[in-house]
């Protein structure tokens, strides 16, 4: 019932004229999916209305991944329908869909020159593959006018796949949307049955052809003519007629009387052969007895082979014995070898170990050999380093020496120059005065404009750039986060068991791989098992946070199992995924405390929807689904779930009986707790990442995200570089003022020095401390003393050197005796070596020699059972041939060789050829038959060309008949149109005329306004000058005449009124629905980007507007 009344529902929707809606699954893609919006129509249409529209109107249109639509739907109502929406919206691409889908070409369109540039091209994420467009016709007319409506029903769905590579088909599906048919045979068939003309401009004008038409000459307008009204294809049919005609006049009819005539010729020759025949008998019969002989020798031949083969079998039994007796001896060889051999390694042993060991003990004499050595490398280092300093020490002496005697000579000196240099004194002082005074007004400069903070100012920057720096790496964190959970997504519509993990598909074939070492097989992960009802979607985020500890967990059986699990999970690196041990059952549980009445369908447990008894009692025990409830609204959910009670005076909160907790859509969930009411808000999960088979709305959510976590980071990286570049220009600045500041305070420091000296110069007439010595003479002493310390200790260092420890000359003794017997060991491993290596060489060509002969025995063997087999074949032949030969004639013994009896064959066969080319090879017999069957087909092909020829000028005269018919055809369609056309333009206060020159194929188009002092020279023959609304007013009025002409059951006008003013546009509107209101039977379809305001409500008239493109409504927004 439920089923039934949906399908109602759907076919009501289906007959509604205001019925537009858009798939749910892409409600939230604001970014491809194209809305449409219905500004004005009516609810219903009149059942007369309904009842009385043509086979083959168009109800419905869809889109999907085609132009600039992602997916979209458009119902269409049965008489007047409008699509309005600014350019760039898709309008012209709903056209270019119901022409692709009827079988047009992508150069028809004008949108492309192949079929795959017309899927649409995606901005972001991956380009489509496909693209789909689906129209659905009307098809509930009785008698003749329904197509098939035994195999499609009441609606016929036409279906076109275009795909990247350029390839494309049609599927004809029924009313329930299985396939019918996917041959362009029966799309062809149903458009001539309902006459739907596709090609037609009349029926689907598109922009190209609109502008063609009004920019297009008399030849043009006279083509759009015969096109619009069919005439052009019955002309060109007629034409491929009369050049078929007359192809069958000039070619086939002669060729095929020159077929007749080659035939009585060749009946004639053979008649004359059949009267010319004779006898070959006698040629035959000796052919046979030379056959007889033939037989016999050949067995002649077979038994010679036979002895052949059969000496040959016993010469290699015999090279098969000698060799056997090779390999015997050979093998006896190779096992005294082999125990040599074993002999020798084990004495290579016993020595490499007792050299081991003799090793083990020189490291062990080496180590305590450098630990009683390193005292005395101590000591040596000592007495080296005193023995360093005392060189030293002797120098410095001898360079206090010469330091003492220099200054005694600049002593003389200074006291020689003492007087002149107190003279210059007094000037270079005044002259440093002035430099001094100089740099300090500088510093003072400098101090005035360094007033400036640098450090506080660089500290402030650098506090922001770190600041800068953390929110750049969180939000790059946060980028990497949105992007990953993306990438995800992306990878779960093409593997659902990566919302589980990304090891989970592995480990899922690591557990089939392992089946059989599980006592029962794992279940899981649970999520796997849980869905949820389509009219309870919504509820999906509440019902995975409820279940969110389980849905990755697996069931299995026991212990072991688990033991098992864990390893597996270990090595698939699947930490996330947990374990759950239960015993296996058939049945879920029964008697579960859910609440009561109402409450009982809005428990987790009546909601999901599990088929595994196992898995759901899981979810049972482990996550209490029984007693965990969803509501719409925290409102509601409270209403429906608490049970207040009021003691002394407060107010307690219960929940009903079986009622733990309480979640909405959102995640939010509410509780009773000890009286209280608690509420948790959901800031975790946004939407739900496992039970969700939709997550175009998360996918789109993380997108934007992604987009202004890009736009922000890119904001802090610039951020972030202008903070750098100010604070390098900061210290730039204050590196500046520094060294400025420091060169001053040089300057300043360097005259103050050289003030303070002159002065002191003024000051002491002489110093005395030129010509001191003391110091030198104190240094001196000090060394003096330094050194007789050194020589003592040296001396002590050397006493004790020369005593060496006895122990180290035992040590070095052992050493060498070790060393000795190792090399005698190796000695002794050197010889063993080269015996085993001579050895070894010996036994391998002992083995060589076992392997060839084995080889040759087996070669041998081998040889003898196929010799066997060959012979025992020969035998065979030999008794073949005598039985074939037996049955031919009794046995000849004197016989030649094959080759004698071959020859006579080929010459009694040549004989006979010889006689038989005279007769074309034929007995008798064939040549009385190859008479009666030519004469046979002679009789056939004269009936044949007769009739032929018959039909051919046949034909012809019909065409003729048929011309003229046509020609008066176009004249009453031409003064109908001509009619009409006059009529609509009246509409508009005009006069018009359509002149026809058949002749010449032109059409003339001539306008006069119906106004007084209208004279001839006011009529208007040139379309361009007329204003552009006036031509778009023509061009409607003619293609509405030519409408009244075709039967197409539905028309389509795209973009009929550019160039209209808005007067001129109000009047062309009321024409179209005047017009198309008088055809009640049809569908028309009118595309404009105009406004459509003027248009008044209507039961027969239905508005749809398009969505603005994209970036125009982010504009708005």
């Amino acid at each position: 019932m439920a089923a039934n009344s949906a399908k109602a529902r759907k076919r009501h929707a289906g007959d509604s004229p205001s019925s537009v809606y858009v798939l749910p699954s892409d409600a939230s893609d604001e970014d491809d999916f194209a809305h449409v919006g219905s500004s004005q129509s009516s609810q219903s249409q009149s059942q007369t209305s309904l009842d009385r529209s043509e086979m083959g109107v168009i109800e419905e249109i869809y889109c999907e991944n085609f132009m600039c639509h992602r997916k979209m739907v458009v119902k269409l109502g049965r008489n007047i329908n409008f699509i309005t929406g600014e350019n760039g919206s898709g309008k012209s691409a709903i056209i270019a869909a119901l022409q692709i889908c009827l079988g047009a070409s992508a150069r028809t369109t004008h949108r492309g020159k192949s079929l795959k540039n017309l899927i649409r091209n995606s901005d972001q994420g991956e380009q489509p593959r496909s693209a789909l467009v689906r129209i659905t016709l009307l098809n509930d007319g009785k008698g003749t006018d329904a197509f098939r409506p035994e195999q499609f029903g009441t609606r016929i769905q036409v279906e076109r796949l275009i795909r990247i590579e350029g390839t494309a088909e049609y599927r004809l599906k029924d009313m329930d949307g299985r396939v019918v048919s996917k041959a362009k045979a029966d799309l062809e068939a149903m458009l001539d049955h309902l006459n739907i003309q596709i090609d037609n401009p009349c029926a689907v004008l598109d922009q190209e052809n609109a502008k063609l038409f009004l920019k297009g000459d008399p030849a043009d307008k006279y083509k759009f003519f015969l096109q619009s009204t069919d005439l052009y294809k019955m002309r060109a049919v007629f034409a491929k007629i009369e050049d078929e005609t007359n192809v069958r006049k000039e070619s086939t009819l002669e060729h095929e009387g020159r077929k007749v005539q080659l035939l009585q010729q060749a009946h004639a020759q053979a008649v004359k052969m059949y009267e010319k025949a004779q006898s070959f008998a006698h040629l035959e019969e000796k052919l046979v007895s030379v056959k007889h002989h033939l037989a016999w020798s050949f067995v002649r031949v077979k038994e010679t082979e036979y002895e052949t083969l059969r000496e040959e079998l016993e010469q290699c039994q015999t090279k098969a014995d000698s060799y056997k007796k090779h390999m015997a001896k050979y093998q006896a060889q190779v096992e005294v070898l082999t125990a040599d051999q074993h002999h020798l390694n084990e004495s290579l042993e016993l020595e490499t170990e007792k050299l081991a060991d003799l090793d083990k003990q020189q490291q062990e004499l080496k180590h305590r050999q450098r630990q009683l050595r390193y005292p005395q490398q101590i000591k040596e280092a000592e007495r080296k380093q005193l023995e360093h300093n005392l060189q030293k020490s002797k120098k410095r002496l001898v360079e206090i020496e010469k330091d003492k005697l220099k200054k005694r000579q600049r002593y003389q000196e200074y006291m020689s120059s003492l007087e002149h240099k107190q003279a210059q004194s007094a000037k270079e002082l005044d002259s440093v005065q002035l430099r001094l005074d100089d740099a300090l007004d500088q510093k003072r400069h400098l101090e005035e404009r360094g007033n400036v903070d640098f450090s506080a100012e660089l500290n402030r920057l650098t506090e922001e750039l770190d600041t800068c720096k953390g929110q750049r790496r969180d939000c790059k964190s946060e980028r990497e986060r949105v992007g990953a959970r993306l990438h995800s997504i992306r990878d779960q519509s093409k593997n659902r068991l990566l919302a589980f993990g990304n090891g989970v598909p592995y480990l899922n074939q690591l557990i089939e791989e392992n089946l059989d070492r599980f006592s029962q097989p794992p279940i899981g992960p649970l999520g796997l098992y849980v869905s949820i009802p389509e009219h309870r979607k919504h509820w999906t985020l509440a019902v995975e946070l409820i279940l969110k500890n389980v849905l990755n967990s697996y069931l299995v059986a026991s212990g072991p199992d688990k033991a098992l699990f864990d390893r597996l999970k270990a090595k698939a690196k699947c930490g996330q995924v947990s374990i759950l041990i239960a015993k296996r059952s058939s049945h879920k549980y029964s008697g579960l405390h859910v609440p009561t009445g109402s409450l009982q369908e809005h428990a987790v447990a009546s909601i999901v929807s599990v088929d595994d008894p196992n898995v759901f009692n899981a979810l049972v025990d482990i996550a209490k689904i029984e007693s965990k409830l969803i509501f719409d609204s925290r409102k509601e959910g409270e209403e429906r779930t608490i049970a207040s009670s009021s003691t002394s005076g407060s107010r307690s909160v219960q929940f009903y009986a079986n009622v733990s907790e309480v979640y909405m859509p959102n995640g939010d969930k509410f509780f009773a707790r000890r009286g209280n009411l608690g509420f948790i808000a959901n800031k975790t999960m946004k939407h739900a990442r496992i039970l969700s088979q939709d997550h175009s709305a998360e996918e789109n959510e993380l997108a934007d995200r992604l987009q202004v976590l890009d736009r922000h980071y890119e904001v802090l990286q610039r951020d972030e570089e202008n903070m750098i570049r100010r604070r390098n220009a900061l210290n730039r600045d204050q590196e500046e003022h520094e060294r400025k500041m420091s060169e001053v305070n040089r300057r300043i420091h360097t005259l103050e020095t050289d003030l303070n000296r002159l002065k002191r110069q003024q000051d002491q007439s002489m110093d005395t401390s030129i010509g001191d010595t003391t110091m030198l003479d104190d240094e001196k002493t000090e060394l003096e003393f330094e050194m007789d310390t050194m020589h003592t200790r040296l001396q002590v260092l050397n006493d004790e050197l020369e005593h060496d420890n006895p122990e180290l000359a035992v040590i070095s003794t052992d050493l060498s005796t070790l060393q000795a017997t190792e090399r005698s060991i190796h000695t002794r491993l050197n010889e063993l070596k080269d015996q085993t290596m001579g050895l070894y060489q010996r036994l391998m060509q002992a083995k060589a020699k076992q392997v060839k002969a084995t080889q040759q025995v087996d070669r041998l063997d081998g040889e003898i059972a196929r010799k066997a087999a060959e012979v025992a074949t020969a035998a065979a032949q030999v008794q073949d041939s005598v039985d074939k030969a037996s049955s031919i004639c009794g046995r000849i013994e004197d016989v030649e060789h094959p080759s004698y009896y071959n020859a006579q064959i080929h010459e009694l066969n040549h004989r006979m050829t010889v006689e038989k080319a005279q007769f074309d090879h034929m007995d008798l017999c064939e040549l009385e038959l190859d008479v009666q069957e030519k004469a046979g087909k002679l009789n056939q092909k004269a009936i044949e060309f007769k009739n032929l020829s018959d039909n051919v000028h046949h034909v012809s005269a019909m065409l003729v008949k048929r011309k003229l018919k046509w020609a008066a055809l176009r004249k009453e369609i031409a003064t109908r149109t001509s009619l009409g056309f006059n009529k609509f333009m009246m509409k508009r206060d005009f006069a018009g005329k359509l002149k026809f020159d058949h002749t010449g194929q032109r059409l003339d188009v001539a306008v006069v306004r119906n106004k007084e002092g209208g004279t001839k020279l006011s009529v208007v023959n040139d379309m361009k000058q007329l204003s552009g609304g006036e031509r778009s007013f023509t061009q409607v009025s003619l293609l509405m005449a030519l409408g009244e002409c075709i039967e197409c059951p539905f028309r389509v006008m795209d973009e009929f009124d550019v160039f209209m003013d808005s007067i001129n546009r109000t009047l062309t509107l009321k024409l179209l629905i005047e017009t198309a209101k008088t055809e009640a039977t049809k569908q028309f379809i009118f595309v404009t980007p105009n406004d459509l305001s003027s248009i008044k409500e209507d039961s027969m008239v239905k508005i749809q507007k398009l969505l603005p493109p994209r970036d125009r409504q982010l504009g708005r927004t």
